[in-house]
């Protein structure tokens, strides 16, 4: 491969060589001509290439393509018209003469005419020839060659030759590589490089002005503006949002400039930067579109001399039109990295996709990847880190599609990872492990996102001195898997927030030594105990599940409430050793001893494993004013406590006020009072209104884990009931637990097959079925706000 690329480069430098060794052609001192033979109307034909003798000692062209042989011919043609026209000649209209001449006939028709004979059939004063020796477009690694050898022939319309000129101009570069890094960095000027035309396109208005300097006057015209050469980046073709159309001319001082591009945008300034140099831009803007258009530059004497520039083959293209954006983008994460996947918009004018990436939504994106592939593997991320990504569709005008917000990413902890010394921050999902006893400090708030695995080992345990969030999900609960070591300890001062977590195989799952903690719908299995208070705070256990403990809950001292949890096959269900609890609506049955107090408790509206007195399996000082007689939330209420205060009327009668005064709350927006009463009238009653009336207002309360709660409740007790599951199935989609809310949608459908919201709740659960698989977390709730909330009204009834 090299020594072939080394006789390329060999071959093209004796090329160049071979045309050194020619000689370089000087310009032709000046022909005088006699006025009277001077044409003032004059027709350029076409510039043609000499046809050399094979012995011919002259240097012959070296053109890659058979375009850019038309290309060099129609700029030469161009440019010593240009020039002409300078010189106060007239010039016919190139279609007017190439529509003349093709009407001659093909294969050369026009060439068999005599001189006078096209003057006479172009109507013209005199034309002109331009005769092409050699051109040269070579572009390569080792060297750069452009050149023009060209001769220029005018005859009058007698057929008189008034003169022949001939000039030659050239623009070289050599740069020969003796290594990888001098190969480099030649590749690197190749990249980096003006477009071949253009570079052509300059040495070619070097010839046509080295001509202008020999040409004669027309005595007939006016002398235009003198131009030395006109440079733009015409040859770029297409243009798009941002990018400039740029021109610079070389022109005698003083004049005014101004350039067109046809007829999409007239009279855009060239202000003169220097001493006879006038520059300026017009910049794309979203939005334009022109197709094909010539570029024409202005000058203007200060006595009203105007002379017009057309650039030759200028046919540029604006495309302000931006691309679409793309409509998905799903990613898949892995101990690899993470991979985006995307679909291939319809029609699209499509050049390449674009990834762009950012360790912030709204900071800096750096492009990363360019692919016309519609997915890009990054394997440049770390596990248990954060990324956000742009996908974004690059047309063939550079445009690129809209920015609309980031893709986040959270990379799981794949591989174990330790946790050690002070815990602050967000924990990422993934699987971490506990060996030494770590701590929450004061002041700082440490969460652990969803479906996290935690593992402690040794002498591992949490203690809690500033605050801690552990939330779950019912998808991608937080699990705590230990060997018999302690869990997590919150201290005086301490908060711990735990929601949706399963702790197995500790000795001591949770225990709260001060502060507060609030455990909620979790399961414990085995271990001294689940959970303990052993100091003065605050707690609020709801929801939980514990099994197979020697003590299930462990009440020694504190406020709080155990409420709607379940305990069983432990040795000891509850202790109760001292402060204040609330212990209701719970499932306490199959333990060796239900529940065991040293000091006075009592208990309410709790199964606790059978309707009779003598099988509650209680111990101490334990007042039972009413049991569940299955379990919760199923089951009826049985008073076992004789109380003047609790009669079945008197229990109707306060029903009946706590839900019309929490109905009405709810209706005056005061939903703090509303929660109150709604609350006490759902323990005393199973009241389908009830639940609706409570779940709407813990949903204006924005207590998400007490909707799920009283509405999984609802519906357990009302399941013929359609408007408590509508508000459920609302409630998962807004939460994101699609499987759930298709297993309560399909059966709310069949008590309702006709019901428009649940029709319409159906239609948009399919359309985030595809995307939730990967999306979930970054799923956008506004479209749920289309749903009509089916709020109850007040009625007879209700009052």
């Amino acid at each position: 491969m090299i020594n072939k690329g080394s006789s390329i480069i060999f071959l093209l430098l004796a090329v160049l060589f071979l045309g050194g060794c020619l000689g370089k052609r000087t310009t032709q001192a000046v022909q005088y001509t006699e006025e009277e033979a001077i044409p003032y109307k004059i027709a350029v034909l076409p510039a043609e290439y000499i046809k050399h003798a094979e012995n011919s000692t002259e240097h012959r062209s070296v053109l890659v393509l058979d375009d850019d042989r038309l290309f060099v011919a129609d700029i030469s043609r161009a440019a010593i018209t240009n020039q002409l026209a300078g010189k106060g000649f007239m010039p016919l209209q190139k279609d007017v003469v190439d529509n003349s001449l093709a009407g001659l006939g093909r294969d050369g028709g026009w060439q068999l005419k005599s001189d006078a004979e096209l003057c006479k059939i172009l109507n013209a004063d005199g034309i002109v020839k331009t005769d092409i020796y050699s051109a040269d477009m070579i572009k390569a690694l080792a060297f750069d060659l452009f050149q023009l050898d060209a001769e220029v022939v005018m005859y009058n319309s007698a057929g008189t030759l008034v003169g022949k000129w001939r000039d030659s101009a050239s623009k070289r570069r050599i740069s020969v590589p003796t290594g990888i890094i001098g190969l480099a960095g030649t590749i690197v000027e190749e990249v980096f490089a003006d477009p071949i035309r253009r570079q052509m396109r300059m040495v070619v208005y070097d010839w046509a002005w080295n001509m202008a300097q020999v040409l004669p006057d027309c005595p007939k015209g006016t002398k235009l503006p003198e131009v030395i050469a006109v440079d733009t980046n015409v040859d770029n073709r297409l243009f798009g949002v941002g990018q400039k159309i740029a021109v610079r001319v070389d022109a005698e001082p003083g004049l005014k400039c101004s350039f067109d591009i046809g007829e999409f945008k007239k009279n855009i300034a060239l202000p003169q930067t220097s001493q006879g140099v006038y520059e300026g831009f017009y910049v794309v803007h979203e939005g334009d579109k022109s197709v094909d258009a010539t570029l024409m530059v202005r000058m203007r004497k200060a006595n009203g001399v105007e002379r017009i520039w057309p650039e030759s083959g200028s046919m540029i293209t604006i495309d302000g039109e931006l691309p679409p954006e793309l409509e998905t983008v799903k990613f898949q994460t892995g101990r690899t990295g993470v991979r985006l996947l995307w679909e291939v918009p319809a029609g699209t004018d499509l050049d390449e996709f674009v990834v762009e990436k950012g360790n912030d939504p709204v900071g800096d994106f750096e492009i990363i990847y360019r692919t016309r592939t519609p997915e890009f593997m990054d394997q440049d991320v770390l596990q248990g880190s954060t990324v956000f990504y742009r996908v974004r569709i690059k047309d063939k005008a550079g445009n690129l599609s809209p920015i609309h917000g980031a893709i986040k990413v959270i990379v799981p902890q794949f591989d174990e990872r330790d946790l050690f010394g002070q815990l602050y921050g967000t924990l990422i999902k993934g699987n971490y492990r506990i060996s030494f006893p770590v701590s929450v400090p004061e002041g700082a708030e440490f969460i652990v996102q969803p479906g996290t695995k935690i593992r402690f080992t040794d002498k591992g345990r949490v203690d809690v001195f500033g605050e801690l969030k552990v939330l779950g999900e019912i998808s991608a609960p937080v699990r705590f898997h230990s060997n018999s070591t302690e869990g997590i300890t919150v201290l005086p001062g301490g908060k711990a927030v735990l929601s949706q977590c399963e702790f197995n195989g500790f000795s001591k799952g949770v225990t709260a030594a001060g502060g507060y903690v609030e455990l909620r719908s979790s399961s414990f299995s085995g271990g001294d105990y689940a959970a303990a208070v052993i100091a003065d705070g605050n707690f609020a256990f709801k929801g939980l599940r514990v099994k197979g403990a020697r003590q299930g809950l462990l009440l020694s001292a504190g406020n709080g409430t155990v409420m709607r949890s379940s305990v069983d096959n432990c040795t000891q269900g509850i202790v109760f050793e001292g402060g204040r609890a609330i212990i209701s609506d719970n499932n306490i049955f199959d333990n060796k001893v239900n529940l065991l107090a040293s000091q006075q408790l009592v208990i309410s509206d709790n199964y606790l494993g059978s309707a009779s007195r003598d099988l509650l399996k209680l111990e101490g000082d334990v007042l039972v004013k009413s049991i569940l007689d299955a379990p919760y939330p199923h089951g009826r209420r049985i008073i076992l406590v004789d109380d003047k205060d609790i009669t079945p009327e008197e229990l109707e009668r306060k029903f009946a006020d706590l839900k019309t005064r929490g109905v009405n709350s709810f209706h005056s927006q005061h939903y703090g009072d509303a929660y109150q009463n709604l609350n006490k009238a759902v323990k005393m009653k199973d009241d389908r209104d009830v639940y609706l009336y409570l779940a709407y207002t813990l949903l204006a309360l924005n207590d998400d884990i007490a909707v799920a709660e009283i509405l999984n409740e609802g519906v357990s007790k009302f399941p013929y009931d359609v408007r408590l599951h509508q508000l459920y199935v609302r409630h998962l989609l807004n939460k994101g637990d699609l499987k759930q809310a298709r297993l309560v949608l399909d059966k709310a459908l069949l008590l309702s097959p006709s019901d428009n919201n649940l029709i319409y709740m159906k239609d948009y659960l399919d359309h985030l079925a595809a995307p939730a698989e990967h999306a979930s977390d970054d799923m956008d709730d506004t479209h749920m706000d289309k749903v009509k909330e089916d709020k109850p009204k007040e009625n007879k009834d209700d009052q």
